[in-house]
């Protein structure tokens, strides 16, 4: 769980791409793993203006290495494997393994490729600061970096209605609570009428776990309960997160849910994925997740070197354990660029099933076909249909419509509607065909189902809709 790091690496937290070896923080926001507390200091004006530091000498890597040692044997999470991670690097300075190393930035990665070959925690890592580090006890977080965070909007960019009437929510991060909620509620609030949704996580790099807590309220109904517990070394302190009875704002535990995972989904990303499962309340579709769940906080080592210590271990309260090492593994096993497409068409599977009004099934049936035309055009399996097999007339599959004919001419297909010019087609692949003349989005497509060829008629704005054949037209 990432509520562990610098100001600039809270940010890497829900980034995953940013290093945190190389980040510059402007300040502490972050679980102390000690206390667990917060702390955020910003620079003088003098500090900000210092000049960066990146060599060192053998003088400086002793320091570190000597605090780096202490302060793994006395707080990490684990304590036979603290002890295991001081014995390295002990061993290490010992050995003068690092004594080539003269810029800072790559003894950091030395040490955090170091210490994961012992412990194998992607939480565990050295990182080095061009700025100087904040000095004092923990802190309020400032408004400067609260209002930083407020502009990620959540680590929510993308919310949308996708065909079927299936909510789509792309969640690169769960930032801290306080700035994040508001844009968790407006987007359950926008999604809220939705008959399915999509919780896209392959980019959530973690966070706080606060805010997962309020995911889950949203996916849940009813008496708070405990989504997580975090069990500190430091004091043998437990700590919990419980959901919150959001009555009728909740999403509820009726409709379908899905959530997308990727190799990138890291700590507090993992844990929405993991706790979502663990309840039955979604289907995971997608990769393995990164398996980092050991919370903690920034640990300064001296010369603008800090270690990001796991101080705790996260244990889930039905499983007794977590995704720690292992990650999260999909209900479902796809790559995760398929991962979408793959929820999507679920969603609108799962809904037939469930729909007994003829109309809904027809939309439903519908989408499902553009769905699968769009799959079978873009992998290349989708056999062409020759011209002669779709010339005919077609109907709506179910509702009032006009009658649509599709024609040849000069060995083009051409769309013809009574009172209105006829439209060339021009194949896009597969055997999905774009309509010249009108918007982007005007589609018709063909397929052979049951013996009978249907075309799926999708417009830019509306619903598709799908028409059968006529027999010997």
């Amino acid at each position: 769980m990432t509520k562990s790091c610098l100001s600039a690496v809270v940010l890497a937290c829900a980034i995953p791409h940013l290093s945190a070896a190389a980040a510059a923080p402007a300040g502490d926001h972050s679980v102390h793993a000690e206390t667990g507390t917060t702390r955020q200091e910003a620079p003088s004006p003098s500090t900000a203006r210092a000049k960066p530091v990146a060599e060192i000498d053998a003088h400086m890597r002793k320091e570190v290495l000597n605090e780096l040692a202490r302060a793994l044997e006395s707080q990490y999470a684990v304590p036979d494997t603290a002890k295991k991670l001081a014995e390295a690097v002990r061993a290490k300075q010992a050995s003068n393994a690092y004594k080539k190393i003269a810029v800072a930035p790559a003894f950091a990665r030395a040490l955090t490729d170091d210490l994961y070959a012992v412990a194998h925690d992607k939480h565990l890592r050295v990182g080095f600061s061009f700025a100087p580090l904040p000095q004092g006890p923990p802190g309020p977080p400032s408004q400067e970096f609260l209002n930083q965070m407020r502009k990620l909007n959540g680590a929510i960019p993308k919310v949308e209605i996708l065909d079927g009437n299936v909510g789509y929510m792309r969640v690169n991060g769960v930032p801290p609570v306080e700035t994040a909620g508001s844009a968790v509620a407006a987007a359950f609030a926008f999604l809220h009428n939705t008959d399915a949704l999509i919780i896209d996580n392959r980019g959530n790099g973690g966070g706080d776990p606060k805010t997962v807590a309020v995911y889950v309220s949203y996916l849940s109904e009813g008496k708070p309960f405990v989504v997580n517990t975090f069990h500190w070394r430091a004091g043998n302190r437990v700590e919990e997160f419980k959901t919150t009875d959001l009555g009728n704002l909740a999403y509820g535990v009726h409709k379908p849910v899905f959530v997308l995972t990727s190799p990138a989904t890291f700590s507090g990303g993992e844990e929405l994925t993991y706790d979502l499962q663990v309840l039955k309340r979604a289907l995971v579709i997608g990769e393995v997740t990164g398996g980092g769940a050991n919370p903690g906080g920034p640990v300064p080592l001296g010369h603008q070197f800090f270690v990001n210590m796991p101080g705790g271990q996260a244990v889930n309260p039905v499983t007794g354990t977590s995704w720690e090492g292992v990650g999260v593994k999909p209900d479902v096993p796809v790559s995760a660029a398929a991962a979408l497409s793959t929820a999507h068409a679920l969603a609108i599977d799962r809904l037939m099933m469930e729909s007994s009004d003829p109309m809904a099934r027809s939309m439903l049936k519908a989408v499902a076909m553009k769905l699968q035309t769009i799959t079978d055009a873009e992998s290349g399996s989708a056999s062409r249909l020759a011209n002669a097999e779709i010339v005919g007339t077609y109907v709506l599959e179910s509702g009032a419509g006009p009658t649509l004919t599709i024609l040849e001419k000069d060995g083009r297909l051409m769309e013809h509607i009574d009172g209105i010019p006829d439209v060339a087609l021009t194949l896009l692949n597969g055997n999905r065909y774009k309509l010249e003349g009108l918007p982007d989005g005007a589609i018709a497509s063909f397929r052979t189902n049951d013996g009978k060829t249907e075309l799926l008629r999708e417009a830019p704005f509306g619903p598709p809709t799908i028409r059968e054949k006529q027999p010997g037209s």
